[in-house]
């Protein structure tokens, strides 16, 4: 979910090979929620010093972070950065083996994650300077083995972050709670109190639990996610709902202070998301 008008990411470079693939990616300010691998690993390496992000709460920093298997994480980005991401299917042997599913936070040795990032630059620099030195079997193989001994290192020496803290466990379940009382019905916008004493917490702990995990207050929040929910619905929703009637199913009643807030949002009203979608898909 964007938090930033026009916003989207950028991939700047893209490396495809057998058994892997090497991206660079600038990010956006974002709220993402989860993700699915079947049977890969994605690692992702900071490539600048944008130390705002955190995934259930806690801060990334400049840590490493591996992605297995499945999670209904959420990362909150304040500030676009740049990351390096390494997709593969993991090796049936140590350190990859003893993964267990979910997401990985780990601290890497200054030095080491200075290596890894000047192998990224190097390697996607050469792929796209010299095309032809990636075109054998052998230099490819020796890229990926490269890489792939490079990741091996970094996560052998790396340290796990500190285990989720059980105070951030318990915000994490109360931003879940919350989320799905505001999706049972989405034409209701519930006050604070009331999602407090739904959720069965107090209003403080609510508002506290949604700036640890969300970046921002319950209502923010909610708006954001309504907002999204929009936007979804008016590019791929089903027989795409007139922008009305979509508002209203939100909880939107009054549609010029809706389209205000969405093109604050997406810098663009909704008739235009609506318009340029019909217009892709016919």
């Amino acid at each position: 979910m964007p938090l930033s008008p026009g916003w989207t990411a950028i991939m700047r470079a893209r490396l495809s090979l057998p058994n892997l693939s090497l991206s660079l990616v600038k990010t956006f300010p974002r709220i993402v929620r989860g993700y699915q691998l079947a049977h890969a690993i994605s690692v992702v390496v900071p490539m600048d010093q944008v130390g705002s992000t955190r995934i259930n709460g806690q801060s990334i920093g400049s840590s490493i972070v591996v992605l297995k298997g499945a999670s209904d994480c959420l990362v909150y980005e304040p500030v676009g950065r740049l990351i390096g991401v390494v997709y593969f299917t993991p090796p049936a042997c140590e350190p990859w083996s003893r993964l267990d599913d979910g997401y990985h936070l780990l601290c890497t040795p200054p030095d080491v994650l200075a290596s890894l990032r000047g192998l990224i630059s190097a390697t996607l620099e050469t792929a796209a300077n010299e095309p032809g030195s990636l075109t054998e079997p052998a230099s490819q193989a020796g890229v990926e083995q490269s890489l792939l001994g490079a990741l091996d290192a970094a996560i052998r020496c790396s340290v796990s972050s500190k285990a989720v803290q059980a105070t951030t466990e318990g915000y994490l379940r109360i931003v879940a709670d919350m989320e799905r009382l505001i999706r049972q019905d989405l034409t209701i916008w519930h006050k604070a109190t009331e999602m407090a004493e739904r959720v069965g917490v107090s209003v403080r702990t609510l508002q506290s639990a949604t700036k640890a995990i969300c970046g921002m207050s319950p209502h923010r929040y909610s708006r954001v996610l309504r907002l999204w929910s929009v936007r979804r619905q008016l590019r791929t929703g089903p027989g795409r709902r007139s922008v009305k009637a979509s508002a209203i199913a939100h909880g939107f009643w009054h549609l010029s202070e809706f389209a205000a807030s969405y093109r604050a949002a997406f810098g663009e009203l909704p008739s235009e998301t609506l318009h340029r979608s019909v217009r892709e898909t016919s």
